[in-house]
């Protein structure tokens, strides 16, 4: 065999694997969008026919409604939180120079190398002595904790190409720190802004292990109420709902990457 036809049968191959591998983590997905139209009342694929009538019974259920909203008010809340902090918590890791920075460093990424049912007991046992157990501000710390170090690894990926001249010719020109980083600083880290918000919404969409818990019967949030659903009904209704927060996640991060080139700082 000559060495062209090796070199091209090594490229078959690691395309027929690479191929292979793409098919392993979409198929699931693609068998959860498929089976969310289905018109019978059992997960089923293929399904027998096409229906929205999953997509209906979901928007319509108060249950479902007041789960979606909690839901969607904890992203409201985590994501500003995350990103204010994990923003002026990566560039001051990055860019500053101070005895423990590395120790900090490593705090700050921690519960990214902790189990999250090790995270989830420790807050149940704290959450309950100050009486956070089953309400809004309890789910919103818990939350913000768990999505915190996707922001700082985010916006540090941005913090990181950071070009000092650009900073210290502002300072030149009369600028006060203050405002350098607020019209320097600010919009070159941008890419890692949005890259972290929108990882700390997907985390907190999709946070179970923590929320279930911290949170209780009035606090009940989309994922948690899927998990509880299908340990006792399995209906299509449950990918109807997973296929509605699969095409907002995708919906968010394909305009978020259109206009700032997000995926550079992921």
């Amino acid at each position: 065999m000559g060495e062209r036809a090796y070199d091209r049968t090594v490229r078959l191959i690691g395309v027929a694997l690479a191929a292979l591998v793409f098919l392993f983590l979409i198929a699931p997905l693609v068998v959860l969008v498929v089976s969310s139209f289905s018109p019978s009342g059992s997960m089923a694929f293929p399904p027998s026919g096409f229906s929205l009538r999953w997509y209906a019974e979901v928007l319509g259920s108060p249950d479902w409604q007041v789960s979606f909203r909690l839901s969607g008010l904890l992203v409201l809340l985590v994501v500003p939180t995350t990103v204010v902090i994990g923003t002026l918590a990566a560039y001051g890791l990055t860019q500053g120079s101070f005895p423990g920075r590395k120790l900090l460093t490593g705090l700050a990424l921690s519960p990214l190398m902790v189990p999250e049912i090790i995270i989830a007991l420790g807050l149940l046992y704290y959450f309950h002595g100050v009486g956070l157990i089953n309400s809004l501000p309890g789910l919103w710390l818990a939350h913000s904790l768990v999505a915190l170090p996707f922001v700082v690894r985010a916006v540090t990926v941005s913090a990181a190409q950071l070009d000092p001249v650009l900073e210290r010719a502002a300072t030149s020109l009369g600028a006060g720190r203050a405002r350098v980083f607020c019209t320097v600083t600010l919009p070159l880290l941008r890419p890692g802004i949005l890259a972290g918000a929108i990882l700390a919404a997907v985390t907190s969409l999709g946070e179970v292990a923590v929320t279930a818990l911290v949170a209780g019967a009035n606090t009940t949030t989309v994922p948690l109420r899927i998990f509880s659903a299908v340990q006792y009904q399995l209906d299509p209704s449950m990918a109807a709902v997973s296929t509605l927060l699969m095409a907002a996640s995708v919906v968010v991060m394909v305009v978020a990457d259109r206009f700032a080139r997000i995926s550079e700082a992921l």
